[in-house]
């Protein structure tokens, strides 16, 4: 499975917006340069985020981006299929999955098992999976 970079840039944006969540809008030049994303192309990835409801967009100088909703209700196949379409194939062959060709049967069932898997996947997921990463300071005294 291919993930765009519509998709790669839409989830790193919002990824930014969950560990700032609560705390009001971000801009979006803040954005492009804490995840290394063009800002003219995360200004329109972000404009298709807001009209799917995923991002609340606020114009004016105090204004920004935040996500819409808590972290823990966005997962990835949520921002893969505003981006890129529900309709993501694994495959370039648009067989029903009952054909008899087993090749088409393991394409699939792959696409299956990677929607089920983006589903599991939360923004706040990202956010502990993060947390984990990140060494703990030892301050002995």
């Amino acid at each position: 499975m291919r993930v765009s970079s519509r998709a790669d840039y839409g989830v790193r944006a919002l990824f930014d917006l969950a560990q700032r969540y609560g705390r009001g809008p971000t801009q979006s030049r803040d954005i492009a340069a804490r995840q290394d994303v063009p800002e003219a192309y995360l200004h329109q990835v972000l404009g298709a985020l807001n009209r799917a409801g995923l991002v609340r967009s606020t114009r004016g100088p105090l204004g920004g981006h935040e996500l819409a909703r808590d972290p823990r209700d966005v997962t990835l196949w949520d921002v893969l299929s505003v981006l890129d379409g529900p309709d993501r194939r694994a495959h370039p062959h648009h067989t029903a999955p009952g054909d008899k060709d087993v090749v088409h049967g393991i394409w699939h069932e792959l696409q299956g098992r990677s929607v089920a898997f983006l589903e599991s996947v939360s923004l706040a997921t990202l956010l502990e999976r993060e947390r984990d990463r990140r060494p703990v300071g030892n301050y002995d005294i």
